[in-house]
């Protein structure tokens, strides 16, 4: 079998190893470029230094936002939230504030999840995150009683041809992982145009990617969850491809 990556995976290295170890071909293909957006004219409805909660949607949110690191590095008060524990390494290396996050599904669902419980009303937030992405957690404040900024601080942009027929087996199972529904569009376009992806197995983190899509091209798709270790990852596939 072989294993397509489109997206910057923190367990792409350990995803590596274990494919040498077990003799399956593994490689990237990515999707997706990321540009920094502008934001410098922005208006707050609070200012990030005195903000009470701030939300990181990703690790590229972390990134990009570096122009306000330094007002959240003066409201070392506030409580940061995001997804998942690579998001939280990365903002621990920058802030001291205390990190929350889901402790086994990482999705917006279980962040507001864990928001709701909170009995404080009208409590600010900000929302950073990229360009096109779901607003689902500032949706769902504002519905909670909370005061929202929402800031996009980079936007995805697809690569024309990241993937091409020549990287489809012709002889063994295809595995294409993909993250986002961005990077899915993009796929999608290549799907289209070739029947050389028609038999890829399409291996997404949650079902919510492939909701809405018109004319579903993929026969076949696994869910994965992006919480799950790399060796469990290769234990999902190997265990399918087995059934192929």
């Amino acid at each position: 079998m072989k294993i397509t990556v489109t997206s910057e995976l923190t367990i792409y290295n350990d995803l590596v190893k274990l494919c040498r170890n077990k003799s399956i071909s593994i490689e990237k293909r990515i999707a997706l470029s990321i540009e920094k957006l502008s934001y410098e004219n922005k208006i707050y409805k609070n200012p990030v230094a005195q903000i009470q909660n701030i939300i990181f949607q990703s690790k590229n949110a972390v990134k990009y936002s570096t122009d306000i690191h330094e007002e959240i590095v003066k409201n070392n008060k506030a409580k940061i939230y995001c997804l998942g524990k690579y998001t939280k390494l990365e903002i621990s290396k920058l802030f001291m504030n205390e990190i929350i996050h889901p402790d086994e599904n990482y999705s917006s669902e279980e962040l507001i999840d864990l928001i709701s419980k909170e009995k404080k009303d009208n409590t600010t937030y900000i929302v950073i995150k990229g360009e096109g992405g779901r607003s689902y957690i500032s949706e769902q404040l504002l519905k909670l009683g909370k005061v929202v900024d929402e800031l996009n601080v980079y936007r995805r942009n697809e690569i024309d041809g990241f993937i091409s027929e020549d990287d489809i087996s012709d002889n063994e199972s295809n595995y294409i992982l993909v993250s986002s529904k961005t990077a899915l569009n993009a796929f999608i376009k290549c799907v289209n145009k070739s029947s050389a992806y028609k038999n890829t197995i399409l291996v997404i983190p949650n079902e919510r990617l492939i909701e809405g899509i018109q004319d579903n091209p993929f026969d076949d798709v696994m869910i994965i969850a992006n919480n799950n270790s790399a060796k469990t990852y290769i234990e999902k596939i190997q265990e399918h491809n087995e059934y192929e």
